[in-house]
């Protein structure tokens, strides 16, 4: 990317480093860890935008900015919707980055991303993107529009992704083996869009009421396969057992993680949603009273 060097150069004050203590009786403790380190970008002078998984179920969350010194963190509003999460910090103000506005990002768009090492040091990588479209994930996850682009994350998860105007176009989530399609970015479109929720503007309740079901579906040639079951969640209490093939949701035959998800998002928690599913070569009806996510992770 032929950029002039002060533009990463400006941007590298908004970068901070976060460092989470997770109890090892939270559910996500098993796996994702009891310490996570990952990166994330000030929005506002008291506000840091990162993924939510490396916040999730922590006792304590220290952010330390780019002048080494350390903030106490006063509020955590995590999104699992769209795997965000806004920390709001007492101490010296932090340097924003500016977010670009929506519709800005299509393929082919010049990127670099600056992330954390460790508490003093900062890596950064160039490309650009190579797709915006929609993407799933294993733990109940879906976007309607991720960005993938070519820059390979050089450390910490949690990372902003920049436009050539050093403007915020993501965070980076994920690292994909896909040739061409390096690493995954979350739009700050959607940061933008729930702005109000995240800084606790509109409730301190959740923003969304969707089922959660508490399992691994991973799509294969055709179908879907349960490949595990989060413990003492729903899925687990109705009887859903890893390698189950999941045929159909509430009727609806499912064959692909985007369907599975539409069908599931349907219904609320405490709804009961009916799986049809292939175990042992036999046909089971299972019926799964649906979770709370927010409730479940807190």
């Amino acid at each position: 990317m032929d950029v002039s060097v002060a533009i990463p150069r400006s941007a590298i004050a908004s970068i901070v480093f976060i460092e989470s203590d997770i109890p090892a009786t939270h559910p996500s403790a098993s796996i994702l860890g009891e310490e996570r380190l990952g990166a994330g970008v000030a929005v506002g002078p008291d506000q840091v935008l990162t993924a939510h998984y490396l916040v999730m179920g922590a006792a304590s969350v220290e952010v330390t900015g780019i002048d080494g010194r350390p903030r106490e963190v006063r509020r955590v509003a995590l999104d699992h919707e769209t795997g965000l999460a806004l920390i709001t910090l007492d101490g010296p103000p932090l340097h924003p980055a500016e977010v670009a506005p929506g519709g800005t990002v299509s393929p082919g768009l010049p990127v670099f991303l600056l992330t954390c090492t460790g508490a003093r040091e900062r890596k950064g990588a160039t490309g650009h993107v190579s797709a915006v479209g929609p993407f799933e994930a294993f733990w109940e996850y879906m976007l309607d529009r991720a960005i993938m682009t070519t820059a390979i994350n050089p450390g910490l998860a949690g990372a902003p992704l920049f436009d050539a105007d050093a403007r915020l176009i993501g965070v980076v989530s994920l690292g994909l083996a896909t040739v061409g399609r390096y690493s995954l970015a979350i739009p700050a479109d959607l940061y933008l869009s729930n702005k109000s929720w995240l800084e606790g503007a509109e409730t301190d309740t959740p923003r969304a009421t969707r089922a959660w079901i508490g399992f691994y579906p991973q799509g294969y040639d055709g179908g879907i396969v349960v490949s595990g079951v989060v413990d003492d969640g729903p899925a687990a209490k109705a009887g859903i057992e890893r390698a189950d093939l999941i045929l159909s949701v509430e009727g609806e035959s499912v064959s692909t993680l985007r369907e599975l998800y539409q069908a599931l998002w349907r219904k609320h928690p405490g709804e009961t949603l009916g799986f049809q599913i292939l175990r042992d070569s036999a046909i089971r009806t299972i019926d799964v009273v649906a979770g709370d996510r927010y409730e479940f992770f807190k």
